[in-house]
């Protein structure tokens, strides 16, 4: 099963039928990571206010907040045609972030022209893994997926 997003990135669904939806894929761009990276110290941080991982959903909102302080510093104002042209001028790169995209541009309709997603499955009981593309992969999928 494969799924993209929605309630599948909720943790209160792995909290409540974790074990019984072992294999199932879903479209992420975001990753915990291993203990000591950057993702995995903000995560610890969000964990210890909220009681949650941090997910898919979540992690996108503070990265459009990282991405909005970084403009306002390089613009050393909070005048709004600065932060304007501070944002069209962003050029984040992937060690820069917590999400996994190749980077932070902006096009002329403002879309992120460096944004990518992941394919994660949920392994081992209550996590899930990046298993697609094979370069940003923790692990192989694990197939054939049994299902309910």
């Amino acid at each position: 099963m494969m799924a993209d997003n929605a309630g599948f990135s909720d943790p209160s669904l792995i909290k409540t039928v974790g074990k019984l939806a072992q294999g199932i894929f879903n479209r992420s761009s975001f990753s915990i990571g291993p203990p000591g990276s950057p993702t995995f110290l903000i995560n610890e941080i969000y964990k210890k206010k909220s009681g949650d991982d941090l997910d898919d959903t979540a992690a996108r909102i503070m990265q459009g907040f990282f991405v909005l302080c970084d403009a306002i510093d390089r613009a050393g104002s909070t005048e709004p045609d600065k932060i304007q042209a501070a944002l069209k001028a962003t050029d984040l790169k992937p060690d820069q972030l917590i999400m996994g995209y190749r980077g932070v541009k902006f096009d002329d309709k403002g879309q992120n022209v460096l944004a990518s997603g992941l394919v994660i499955q949920l392994q081992d009981g209550e996590n899930y893994v990046p298993v697609w593309p094979k370069d940003r992969a923790k692990t192989a999928p694990m197939l054939p997926y049994k299902g309910w």
